[in-house]
This record gives C-alpha cells, sequence and structure tokens, in this order.
C-alpha cells in the first residue's frame, strides 16, 4: 500500500500547510473554471490535496485507505495513479457544467473525485474483492461500487457543498479505465448492471415478498 499512504501523507502535509494562510491557499489553488481558463492549470491537480476542513479531510483518508488497501494489491502502480489523477482531473472539469447548479465563483477542494476513481477501478479490476465501504460490512466491490453509483446519482442535483457530479465523473472515469484494462470485461460489465438492478429493485421485491408471506 505505498502509494496509498503516499497519497493520504501528501493529502495530510497539503491541509497542514494550507493552515498557514488558509483562504489564500484555497483560493489561490482550488479548482475554479475562470481561473482554468485564464491559464492557471496546475489548479486541476493542486486542488485534489487541499480539503475545506478536517472532518472532510479525515472522511477521504479514511475512504482512500479502505478502497487503497483492496486496489493497490490488484492493479499495477501506474494503473492506480492515472486513475486517482485522470478521476480527480474529470471531476474538476464537471464544474464548467453549469446543469449542475455551480456559481462562476465555485472553488473545488478535495480528492473526493480521485477516490471515486478508485471505486469505479475496482468495479472492474477486483470485483469479488471485499472492501469496507459504504457499509461497517465489507461487501464485495461490485456491489459496494453500486450502492455508491446509485447513491451519487440519487443525490446529483442535491443543494449543498458536496460536489456529487465530481464525484460522479470520477467514478465514471474509474469505471471505463477499469472495463480497458479488466479480464472477462463483458462478463463483469454484465454482472455490475445486474447487481445495479438488483439494489434498485429489492425494496419492490421484498414487499412483494412480505405481501405473499401474508
Amino acid at each position: 500500500m505505498k502509494i496509498t499512504y503516499i497519497l493520504i501523507a501528501l493529502n495530510v502535509l497539503a491541509f497542514l500547510v494550507s493552515l498557514t494562510n488558509f483562504d489564500y491557499i484555497v483560493d489561490n489553488f482550488g479548482f475554479n473554471p475562470e481561473r482554468f481558463l485564464a491559464g492557471n492549470y496546475i489548479i486541476l491537480i493542486t486542488s485534489i490535496f487541499l480539503h475545506a476542513d478536517l472532518f472532510h479531510l479525515a472522511s477521504n483518508a479514511v475512504a482512500h485507505f479502505f478502497l487503497g488497501w483492496t486496489v493497490e494489491k490488484k492493479v499495477e502502480a501506474w494503473q492506480y495513479l492515472l486513475t486517482y489523477f485522470g478521476a480527480g482531473i474529470i471531476g474538476n472539469l464537471s464544474f464548467f457544467f453549469s446543469i449542475f447548479g455551480y456559481q462562476p465563483g465555485t472553488v473545488a477542494v478535495g480528492a473526493s473525485a480521485a477516490i471515486s476513481g478508485l471505486v469505479g477501478l475496482g468495479v472492474f479490476m477486483c470485483p469479488g474483492s471485499l472492501v469496507l465501504f459504504t457499509s461497517i460490512l465489507p461487501l464485495p466491490f461490485a456491489l459496494a461500487g453500486g450502492v455508491y453509483f446509485l447513491v451519487t446519482l440519487s443525490n446529483l442535483f442535491a443543494p449543498g457543498f458536496v460536489a456529487h457530479s465530481a464525484h460522479l465523473f470520477g467514478f465514471l472515469s474509474g469505471t471505463g479505465l477499469g472495463f480497458s484494462w479488466s479480464e472477462n470485461r463483458m462478463r463483469r460489465l454484465i454482472i455490475f448492471v445486474a447487481l445495479l438492478l438488483l439494489i434498485i429493485f429489492l425494496p419492490t421485491i421484498i414487499s412483494l415478498l412480505l405481501v405473499l408471506l401474508t
């Protein structure tokens, strides 16, 4: 888990540095579409390592730890890093879409989109591996990823400070890469879609069973 540890440590270090002049660092190194178009391209990367507060950092670090522990054992280092940074960058680019309700002055920070990419990657690269994510009990990666995907979709236009669109774009980036790299990709895709349908219709199935049993 060397890469996972290093990335978490960099996030912690960046947060500590940001405390020295929080508003300045977030405003200048967080992602903002206007600043990006003005030529400040480095914010595509620097924003991934910044966090709004300690809870934001801790929640991302815990999720990253458990996901990274599973994914890093199943992929090459370059695949892990490409997914992490690629998903983080694409998640940032979702802020260009006004349909999601972002204001021009919105500044985005956090590793959530990058971590979402790891979720998508694991869906195809290690679908049967157990992971502690979205549940207090270990779940197969494909099932945990399905739950995460549907929860993200259901909250996509919800008001608040969570960038669900970045999570979605990051997740889809990871699934795209995982699909292209995985063996038996079509079988794994069918299983993932079947799990999504099961999750969606499970309440209805349970209700019907209860009716039949009463």
